[in-house]
């Protein structure tokens, strides 16, 4: 994927977050490049989640997403099949 492309996804990504956008974008930025990881608070140490661990449970609790508006990002930049 190159880097304009990225961004694109990244940006629509951040649009399908309803309440709490910023703090579930950084947890979606911190679990990334995690394989597995063990906790929330692990999580919240990553040093792309820029925001304190209380933040990561707020967000998980009153954070809203657009679904709908997911399921379309994620088609869209679904890699194509052979």
């Amino acid at each position: 994927m190159d880097h304009h492309t990225l961004n694109e996804f990244r940006h629509g990504l951040y649009g399908c977050f309803e309440r709490t956008a910023d703090a579930l974008f950084d947890l979606s930025d911190a679990r990334l490049p995690e394989t597995t990881p063990r906790s929330l608070v692990e999580l919240s140490l990553s040093p792309l989640f820029q925001r304190q661990w209380p933040s990561l449970y707020e967000a998980l609790e009153d954070g809203r997403i657009d679904r709908s508006k997911l399921r379309q990002l994620l088609a869209r930049f679904a890699p194509a099949t052979a």
